[in-house]
């Protein structure tokens, strides 16, 4: 085979390979996902729901203020990998502390927290003006 020849091959396999998602190990490229969590507070407590997600890197989560506002979104930095604060809090948008959302006052009001670039691990969060009766969450965020 010429060089030509063989440079030609390699150019339509990566063509391939980019057109078609797939990765070098043969596995699809995984599209990004939104996961929705709502705020809830009512005669049956405060609360996230789903209190729990698994999502992976790349995701976003959004959170929707839907009743018993103020609500907010804050992060415990000690129960988060080492080393993933400085990412986590750039990719929170509206932050009024470090790792610290904006409050949500209205229904249908979002917060949204990118899970780019995050170290895979256990992220811990919960609502600030509803801690005290326990209106915590958590993402398992997945390679």
């Amino acid at each position: 085979m010429t060089i030509s020849r063989f440079t030609t091959s390699v150019a339509m396999i990566a063509v391939l390979t980019v057109a078609t998602g797939a990765f070098v190990d043969g596995s699809p490229a995984r599209a990004k996902r939104t996961i929705v969590v709502r705020m809830l507070g009512d005669a049956s407590g405060y609360r996230f729901r789903p209190a729990s997600i698994s999502a992976h890197v790349g995701d976003v989560v959004k959170f929707v203020n839907v009743s018993g506002a103020p609500h907010n979104v804050a992060f415990w930095a000690d129960s988060i990998p080492a080393g993933a604060a400085a990412t986590l809090q750039e990719n929170m948008q509206r932050t009024t502390d470090e790792l610290t959302g904006a409050m949500l006052n209205d229904p249908k009001d979002t917060y949204t927290v990118s899970l780019a670039g995050l170290r895979p691990g256990t992220y811990r969060y919960y609502c600030t003006p509803h801690l005290a009766v326990g209106m915590v969450g958590r993402i398992r965020v997945l390679p």
